[in-house]
């Protein structure tokens, strides 16, 4: 169960990211706090919920806040959070 919200709230936080970035609105602070909501229970799923995918999941998380918003490497660090929850939703 607590593998199912991490994975949806990481996808709503990359929605709200996407539409950030793409449709130019300024969704920085709850991005920000949807972002350490994310992160927390990315850990919490890793932890009781152990899976191998979930590794991938937070070492992205945790390299986003060195790839600055606007270059290729912030949007491509989330899409890889993402395959290490899709891999643990599949592979459950």
């Amino acid at each position: 169960m607590l593998l199912h919200l991490a994975a949806a709230l990481y996808g709503l936080n990359l929605l709200v990211g996407l539409v950030a970035q793409l449709g130019g609105v300024g969704f920085g602070r709850w991005h920000h706090a949807l972002y350490a909501l994310v992160f927390a229970t990315a850990i919490a799923a890793l932890i009781l919920e152990f899976h191998p995918g979930l590794l991938l999941t937070v070492a992205a998380l945790a390299a986003l806040p060195r790839a600055r918003p606007g270059t290729w490497r912030h949007p491509a660090l989330a899409a890889l959070g993402g395959l290490g929850h899709v891999a643990a939703l599949l592979l459950d």
